[in-house]
């Protein structure tokens, strides 16, 4: 925590902040770009076209690919975590998992919030009993630095075989990306580094690249794989 941010931003932060933080695509932030879909819908992507390292592979396509910069937005979505907002009119829960908006979708909106609607509170429901648990984020430098990749997974094993899996993404996704498709390789499978071959694979099979974001799809298997190794105790 102390490595994410600067203490004057610490100092500022909030959870409810952290989580509606905007991209930080350079083109979305520089009004002088007029090809920006989120900030003029329908006006195109530069950044499909421009300097992209730092932009997403999964949720992303032709019409944006900003990346969702939080971290802890990706472990809440690993967490199975409910946010929890209150409107002039009604309060409401909603899954995290369902409260991001793919970009290419709808880049101009970013989550569900309807007008005047704040995040009052946070929920993370306590998981199974012998649920194990970390985070992994790869980054260019040790500080103050947003991921390139990053992996949150929790695993539940037992007598060798995973008996539950929550995996979240980031540094990849124009959202905090959860990996259903690596838990469903993981559930009921053997807690081998061959399972999470498998599971970092079915992850990324789906991503959309443009140059200078093609080093991501190897890198987000490569972390995920790491991460599941360390939290299931496996030694590769």
């Amino acid at each position: 925590l102390l490595l994410g941010a600067s203490v004057q931003l610490r100092n500022m932060a909030t959870i409810g902040g952290n989580l509606l933080q905007r991209t930080r695509c350079r083109y979305f932030r520089d009004p002088t770009v007029p090809e920006c879909n989120k900030r003029a819908p329908g006006s195109g992507c530069a950044a499909v076209r421009g300097v992209a390292r730092m932009h997403a592979v999964l949720g992303a396509g032709e019409r944006c690919i900003a990346l969702h910069a939080s971290d802890l937005a990706v472990a809440l979505v690993a967490l199975d975590a409910v946010v929890h907002v209150q409107g002039p009119e009604r309060s409401r829960g909603i899954p995290l998992t369902e409260f991001y908006l793919t970009a290419d979708d709808s880049p101009e909106r970013e989550n569900v919030l309807e007008h005047a609607e704040l995040i009052t509170e946070v929920e993370i429901p306590l998981p199974p009993p012998d649920t194990r648990s970390g985070y992994l984020k790869v980054r260019d430098r040790t500080s103050y630095e947003f991921a390139l990749t990053s992996a949150a997974v929790l695993l539940l094993v037992a007598g060798g075989t995973i008996r539950r899996a929550r995996v979240g993404l980031g540094g990849v996704g124009t959202k905090p990306w959860r990996a259903y498709e690596a838990e469903h390789v993981l559930t009921g499978a053997p807690a081998t580094t061959a399972t999470f071959l498998d599971a970092a694979e079915a992850t990324m099979r789906d991503a959309w690249t443009v140059p200078g974001t093609e080093f991501k799809v190897p890198l987000a298997r490569r972390t995920l794989v790491r991460e599941l190794q360390t939290v299931s105790g496996v030694i590769p």
